[in-house]
C-alpha cells in the first residue's frame, strides 16, 4: 500500500481510527493491533507465533503487557487481552460493498507509540475463499500491493475511517489481504473459548472421484490414507471408499467435508464401497496440530 489519496478529512480519520491501535513487539517481531472488543485486541498470529505476553504500547504511549489468548495460523489472527482503559474499540462495518478500486488506509502503531499510516486501494474482491494454510475467510478483500513492516494485525478502513478489517500479510509475498469482520468474529469467540480454533477431524487423505451407484455416476471423495486409531479408522471406513454424501448433503471436496465436521458431534457419511452404498456414523475429533482431514 503506497498509493496517495487526496481526501480532506483523511487526517483526521486516521487520528479517530489510531485511538484505537495499539503496537504489539514480541523479541523478533513488531506488529499492530485494533480494540476489536473491550480490553481484547487482535492481531497477527505470524507474529506472536509461540508466545504467552507480549508487549503492547497504547494510543497515549504507555507500555503494558497483554497476555495471548489464542491464535489461529490458518486466517492469520491472535487475539490478546489486556486492560484497555480508555482505549475504545474501532468502529466497523460489513465490507459488504468492498469494491475494487476503493480507497483503503491502514494504520498501525510503532514501538515508540508513533501512529504509522499506509494508503492504497482495493485490488481485488470475491466471495469466500480457503488460505493456503485451510483458513476459511468468509470475503476476498485483496490490497493492490504489499503491507509495510509493522502492519500485519492493523486495522484496514474506508474513506470514512469505518473499519473493513485486519490486514495480514501471511497469504503472499506479494499483497496482503483484509480479513474481514464476519472472519474476525468467528475466529474471535472460539480463540477466547478454546485458545484456538477448533477444526473437525476423521484422520483420512482423500482426493475427489466419481463412484457408479445404480448406474448413475455420483461425485465424492476417494478415501487414499487412514490415520491410525483415527474416527475414520475406528468408525469402519475403508481406504478405497468412496464418501458420497455427509448426512444429506453432496461432498465432493475436502473442504466441503471439513465445513461440515463438528468437533464432538457425531456425523454420518453415505459412502459407496465396491460399487455398493454403505452408511456408517463416526464421532468428530479435534485435529491434532499439524495435521489435516
Amino acid at each position: 500500500m503506497n498509493t496517495a489519496s487526496h481526501h480532506d478529512d483523511l487526517p483526521l480519520s486516521v487520528a479517530r481510527l489510531a485511538a484505537s491501535v495499539v503496537g504489539v513487539g514480541t523479541r523478533r517481531h513488531r506488529s499492530s493491533g485494533v480494540v476489536w472488543r473491550q480490553g481484547v485486541l487482535v492481531s497477527s498470529a505470524s507474529a506472536l507465533w509461540r508466545v504467552s505476553t507480549v508487549a503492547l504500547t497504547l494510543p497515549d504511549g504507555e507500555e503494558v503487557q497483554g497476555q495471548v489468548r489464542g491464535i489461529d495460523g490458518t486466517t492469520d489472527l491472535a487475539a490478546v487481552q489486556f486492560d484497555s482503559g480508555a482505549v475504545p474499540m474501532a468502529e466497523r462495518t460489513t465490507a459488504a460493498a468492498a469494491r475494487v478500486g476503493d480507497f483503503v488506509f491502514a494504520v498501525g502503531r510503532e514501538p515508540s507509540g508513533l501512529t504509522q499510516a499506509s494508503f492504497g486501494h482495493i485490488g481485488m474482491t470475491g466471495g469466500e475463499w480457503r488460505t493456503w494454510r485451510g483458513g476459511r475467510v468468509e470475503q476476498l478483500i485483496r490490497l493492490d500491493g504489499g503491507l509495510y513492516p509493522g502492519l500485519a494485525g492493523a486495522p484496514v478502513a474506508d474513506a470514512s475511517g469505518a473499519v473493513l478489517g485486519v490486514a495480514s500479510d501471511a497469504f503472499s509475498r506479494h499483497y496482503g489481504v483484509v480479513l474481514p469482520p464476519s472472519t474476525v468474529d468467528r475466529v474471535l469467540d472460539q480463540l477466547l473459548v478454546h485458545g484456538r480454533v477448533q477444526h473437525g477431524y476423521l484422520g483420512i487423505a482423500a482426493q475427489a472421484a466419481r463412484a457408479v451407484v445404480e448406474g448413475s455416476p455420483m461425485a465424492g471423495l476417494l478415501v487414499s490414507s487412514l490415520a491410525e486409531d483415527g474416527p475414520a479408522a475406528r468408525g469402519g471406513l475403508l481406504v478405497g471408499d468412496v464418501i458420497v454424501q455427509v448426512g444429506d448433503e453432496p461432498v465432493s471436496s475436502l473442504d466441503a467435508l471439513r465445513d461440515r465436521l463438528q468437533v464432538g458431534a457425531q456425523v454420518r457419511l453415505s459412502v459407496v464401497r465396491g460399487g455398493q452404498p454403505y452408511a456408517l456414523t463416526l464421532d468428530v475429533a479435534q485435529r491434532p496440530v499439524g495435521r489435516c482431514g
